[in-house]
């Protein structure tokens, strides 16, 4: 079995907010379910933009079995 890793993803839509906010939230969550997460992805975009260049990292750094940890579904995109 390939080595699986958790990967967590946090955004902020502006400078002015703290991407970092639910950064406690998603390790108590991956400690409660017995994960290590491996590398966060924090990044100050507008989800509304498609070039994110920690998204981008993101994807390309996942493998097949990799888990994304997010605090919720909009943090990768509010486009439709």
């Amino acid at each position: 079995r390939e080595k699986m890793f958790v990967r967590a993803y946090l955004r902020a839509s502006t400078a002015e907010q703290n991407a970092e906010r639910a950064k406690q939230s998603l390790i108590d969550f991956a400690t409660a379910h017995h994960l290590v997460i491996a590398k966060f992805y924090i990044e100050n975009e507008s989800g509304a933009k498609l070039e994110r260049p920690k998204l981008n990292e993101l994807l390309n750094d996942c493998q097949v079995g990799d888990i994304l940890l997010i605090e919720d579904i909009d943090r990768l995109s509010r486009l439709k």
